[in-house]
């Protein structure tokens, strides 16, 4: 046993035994470092406090008093700590000073800080460099650090902590071509990194390289597979390219390895219904909503209901679906699946009504442009699959109900092809009378054609939300654990 395990066994065994504690002054700093180092933050403040009722004039225990208020965010009173504490020649002092005067903007203090320790040459410089990048970044300090890094960069060309501030830099510039470039060179440097790739991955994900990415991945799991971070990002891209079944290994993986199983269910019953695994992705889903309400896990409603759609259980998805459009009445795919509902139901004229009301709402935002987004958000996510829809009507269309509901037509047309502008005008010029006329004859087609056509069914009721974009979440390694522990995203 090493004399850092033989610590921690007494420290274990005083504090399970509630026996009164004793180290010296070194063993509580080790203890300290410990748990510092093991982002175990309750322990390192209990020992911090009886570090200084034990050795309170001790003055790494004080650095470590000061560091403790650092990770507070007590900045003001760290520096007044530090001042009280008064040694200007420890290092360790000053970047924690430093670190505070980043925190509260006094960067003339820093730089001022900095020149001084290069103009004498101190030996030091390149660990304060080290120190202070990570800082800025950290705090999103990104103009400073930007200035920072490229000072250190040309004094330390080949230093990989300062590369990987740079690249991380980058990234959060929106430059993950000039970052990639960075992180090739980190990569060549120590290949068996497993950072380096994950780093790449992240980089390609942005870039919309989803292979490239999962190869990255790939490389950085090889290198260390205990990652959850990385596999969650892994099944992310498999996700963006359409492998469902290779995500679905992975979330699957990820469950049976205990990994935070009610933040990614979500995940794995959105890829079940992709997939059109109906019966597994409503299982999920069901099991999800117990215990959430309506306005925290309103995607997952919407998911649950389209799966209650896919399988049969259309009567179930009408109990729930009142209470939820009530809600969020302005919600266009909500209406959709409400008008799918009472189609499926036999109540076509409630589906007219509803389906009507959302053709003027598609119709009155296109007038009024970004008044309101979360509805035309939503009319993104189901593009695609309403122009499927409607392609499949007009195929299915006779000629006369054309002719005698032309101008409803042309306008649907408009509406399929994206010109909104076209559509608005056509569709102005239709009279109410028309367009509930022209609805109602759809779905009479829609219930004779598309549900007996198999070419025509898959794909009905198959509306393409949208996978959360990971813009703030592998934006870095800091940020991209929120896929755990943030929970599923609303559209």
């Amino acid at each position: 046993m090493d004399e850092m395990e033989y610590i921690l066994q007494r420290y274990s065994l005083m504090e399970s035994n509630g026996t009164e504690m004793y180290f010296d002054a070194d063993e509580i700093v080790d203890l300290l470092d410990h748990f510092e180092d093991t982002d175990d933050f309750e322990h390192y403040e209990k020992v911090l406090e009886l570090g200084q009722k034990l050795h309170p004039e001790n003055q790494d225990i004080k650095i470590r008093m000061c560091r403790a208020l650092v990770y507070r965010e007590e900045y003001d009173e760290a520096l007044r700590t530090i001042e009280r504490i008064g040694d200007p020649d420890d290092l360790e002092l000053n970047l924690l000073k430093m670190e505070c005067c980043c925190a509260l903007n006094r960067f003339d203090e820093v730089r001022a800080f900095v020149d001084e320790m290069q103009a004498e040459n101190c030996e030091e410089l390149e660990d304060i460099f080290e120190y202070l990048a990570p800082v800025m970044n950290e705090l999103k300090r990104f103009d400073e650090a930007g200035r920072l890094l490229q000072r250190g960069m040309a004094l330390f060309p080949d230093n990989l902590i300062l590369k990987e501030e740079y690249c991380y830099y980058l990234e959060m510039q929106g430059q993950p071509q000039q970052a990639m470039s960075i992180c090739s060179e980190l990569i060549d440097a120590d290949p068996y990194s497993p950072d380096y790739w994950y780093m790449q991955g992240r980089l390609c994900l942005l870039q919309g390289e989803y292979d490239k990415a999962v190869d990255a991945f790939d490389f950085a799991l090889a290198c260390d597979d205990s990652d959850v971070e990385i596999k969650v990002m892994k099944a992310y891209c498999l996700f963006m390219n359409e492998h469902y079944d290779k995500a679905i290994d992975v979330y699957l993986e990820l469950l049976s390895d205990g990994h935070a199983s009610r933040n990614i269910q979500p995940y794995l019953a959105e890829c079940y219904m992709k997939s059109e695994h109906y019966e597994q992705a409503y299982a999920i889903f069901k099991e999800l909503l117990e215990d959430i309400d309506i306005a925290q896990g309103l995607a997952l409603y919407k998911s649950y209901i389209r799966c209650c759609l896919e399988t049969g259980r259309e009567n179930e998805a009408n109990e729930i679906l009142p209470e939820i459009a009530a809600r969020f009445p302005e919600d266009l795919l909500l209406l959709t699946l409400q008008a799918f509902v009472h189609l499926a139901t036999g109540e076509q004229e409630e589906a007219v009504e509803i389906t009507v009301h959302i053709l003027d709402m598609v119709y009155q935002a296109s007038l009024q442009g970004n008044r309101m987004p979360e509805m035309m958000r939503n009319m993104r996510a189901l593009g695609q699959n309403v122009k499927q829809l409607m392609e499949e009507i007009h195929r299915l269309i006779e000629p006369q109900v054309k002719k005698s509901y032309n101008p409803v037509h042309r306008a649907m047309n408009s509406l399929i092809e994206g010109d909104m502008k076209r559509f608005c005008k056509r569709y102005a010029k239709c009279p109410p009378e028309m367009i509930a006329g022209y609805v109602r004859r759809i779905f009479s087609l829609v219930e004779k054609g598309i549900y007996d056509d198999p070419r025509s069914k898959n794909g009905f009721l198959q509306a393409r939300e949208i996978h959360p974009r990971p813009a703030e979440c592998v934006a870095s390694h800091r940020l991209s654990s929120s896929y755990l522990t943030n929970g599923y995203h609303n559209n």
